[in-house]
């Protein structure tokens, strides 16, 4: 159980797989606006040199697709949208890892392919997120409260209360102040048994009537002869 509950008897968040999960879908939108906008953002905007149009480009789509992800902090846990953006930091690193790890002729390329597509989102997004969710973390202390088992057990009865009333009344009349006793059904083996121990008792009562009645008999035999 320690693997799901922690020491504080809460449920354990799996934040790190939603923040893993996050950071794939990040990365999934910004490959999918460079693939629709660096044609388009080539021809609608060039300044003086290669680099500068280059840079341009970069932060136009990492805006864009940074509030495309901040759509993240619809969902209930609002850790969710800058921990993305730190997972895709990390993946950032990775890249850059595996790249050293190349022949020196295809190294530089390729650690100028990361840096153009992953360095700008990776920076404003991290610079976006963590301000708007301290900011949301200020204005709402208990955002991110975790509730313990016995707490969400007791929502749920109240939620599911709310939906059925009906089945919340109680099944006997009591008394005011007194808590409502259900009445339990026999079970089958119950009747069942019952009418056994019945029928065994009448049984064992006709026997003993008979024997009574064959004793008077042989009594009343007794005293005639006499």
């Amino acid at each position: 159980m320690s693997f799901f509950i922690d020491r504080f008897n809460r449920r354990k968040s799996p934040l790190a797989l939603a923040a893993f999960g996050a950071a794939l879908l990040d990365m999934a939108v910004f490959g999918l606006l460079y693939a629709f906008l660096a044609k388009p953002l080539h021809d609608a905007v060039s300044l003086g040199s290669a680099a500068a149009t280059v840079t341009v480009h970069a932060l136009i789509i990492a805006v864009l697709g940074t509030a495309v992800c901040c759509l993240l902090f619809l969902l209930k846990d609002k850790r969710v949208a800058p921990y993305g953006f730190l997972g895709l930091a990390v993946l950032l690193l990775v890249f850059y890892a595996v790249a050293f790890l190349l022949e020196e002729d295809a190294r530089p390329l390729m650690l100028y392919i990361i840096t153009l597509y992953g360095l700008a989102p990776v920076l404003v997004g991290n610079a976006v997120t963590w301000p708007i969710y301290l900011k949301m973390k200020r204005a709402n202390p208990a955002l991110n409260h975790r509730k313990t088992i016995a707490e969400e057990l007791r929502e749920a009865v109240e939620k599911e209360a709310s939906k059925n009333p009906g089945r919340m009344e109680p099944s006997v009349a009591t008394q005011p102040g007194e808590a409502p006793v259900p009445e339990t059904p026999a079970t089958a083996e119950e009747a069942m048994f019952g009418l056994q121990a019945d029928c065994s008792a009448a049984a064992s009562r006709s026997a003993q009537e008979e024997a009574m009645l064959l004793y008077e008999d042989d009594e009343d035999e007794e005293e005639s002869d006499y």
